[in-house]
């Protein structure tokens, strides 16, 4: 990850509460090698090496509406939970259409996903899945826009 993106989301955890965003753990080495290896077999894809490093230093984000997935369920303090990565994927492959993408978070309108097709990372409408707003060469990318969209709701 981009010093300059890593520096930015550092700053939104200083600003926020632990209600207003959640920032996941770093995933050790065995934790990010057991996900890829479930992402294979469960999902028959590779997870992206950017996203695994966004994960082995912040495994989730929750703010302002915006989801980046974690490897592993969470459980909220109001007694909700959120599912992990995979689990949201095989959700979507319900779809059918899903199969060359990995879903790796969401917001109210948008989701974010990895074509695996294109080795491209996409910003897609959530409704009309057709709908590519933006689409990114990388993860940090994807991340700058993201982070664009929470500083702009804070």
């Amino acid at each position: 990850m981009q010093p300059s993106i890593e520096a930015r989301l550092l700053k939104l955890r200083a600003a926020l509460s632990e209600a207003e965003m959640y920032l996941g753990p770093s995933l050790g080495r065995s934790d990010t090698e057991a996900l890829q290896g479930l992402a294979r077999s469960k999902l028959g894809t590779a997870l992206p090496d950017s996203y695994l490093d966004f994960l082995s230093r912040h495994d989730g984000l929750v703010v302002e509406g915006v989801f980046l997935y974690s490897s592993i369920p969470r459980s909220y303090t109001d007694g909700g939970s959120a599912p992990s990565l995979v689990e949201m994927n095989l959700l979507a492959r319900d779809l059918g259409f899903m199969d060359s993408y990995v879903e790796l978070g969401e917001s109210d309108m948008d989701c974010y996903v990895f074509d695996s097709r294109t080795g491209r990372y996409q910003v897609r409408d959530r409704v009309a899945f057709d709908n590519v707003y933006e689409e990114f060469v990388s993860f940090d990318g994807l991340l700058s826009h993201i982070l664009d969209l929470i500083e702009q709701r804070c």
